[in-house]
């Protein structure tokens, strides 16, 4: 398995995320359906670092039941920073 525990929100955050903010801020320069570099990045980053915190607070203790929550092998606070900061660096450049 890819996930173990909650790491699995690893990718759907993001995910939902960007549909929120699609349906909420829907951009009128793009077709119905269709999403902008500036949503796609707005829900990447914020789903992101909600990532960062929950990880942080999940992985604080080691469970009883000896559970870790970990996304490819990595606790799973350090893939959604990395896709935050690629989020952030893409923005800067763009």
């Amino acid at each position: 398995m890819i996930y173990r525990g909650a790491g699995w929100f690893t990718l759907f955050t993001p995910i939902a995320m960007l549909l929120l903010v699609m349906w909420l801020w829907p951009d009128p320069s793009v077709k119905p359906g269709d999403t902008s570099l500036t949503q796609l990045l707005i829900g990447f980053g914020i789903g992101s670092a909600i990532n960062v915190v929950l990880g942080f607070v999940l992985n604080r203790q080691v469970h009883a039941d000896g559970v870790r929550h970990h996304f490819f092998f990595m606790p799973m606070q350090w893939p959604a920073l990395a896709i935050m900061l690629v989020c952030a660096l893409i923005a800067l450049l763009k």
